[in-house]
């Protein structure tokens, strides 16, 4: 998932207009940790996702969707809203998937894969 979210990041960032310098100074991170995060060298974190979609001016739901489950990911909005959640409630759910996806990258990371 992270190599999407990178590419995602790299894309809204250029359409935006700013430089990874200025992405990294906004977001308190170094440009090469922003660069590999980029390149999908790397997974981001919970804070450094919130950080990175609030400098991008989009959400946290939108970072982390991927662009072919865009259809998947608005029937399970649909589906949450209609259970009575709402747009915070999902966007909780969205930060324990980044949590989460973090927690798979690091052990595949740890077991070479």
């Amino acid at each position: 998932m992270y190599s999407t979210v990178g590419n995602k990041i790299s894309s809204i960032r250029k359409e935006l207009g700013i430089t990874q310098q200025e992405l990294a100074d906004r977001i308190g991170l170094n440009r090469p940790s922003l660069v590999k995060i980029e390149n999908s060298q790397r997974a981001i974190s919970l804070d450094e996702g919130e950080a990175i979609s609030k400098a991008l001016g989009i959400s946290l739901e939108t970072l982390l969707s991927e662009e072919k489950e865009e259809d998947v990911s608005q029937s399970f909005v649909k589906a949450f809203k209609s259970r009575g959640m709402n747009q915070n409630n999902i966007d909780e759910i969205a930060k324990y998937e980044l949590l989460f996806d973090a927690f798979i990258t690091q052990e595949q990371i740890y077991r070479g894969e």
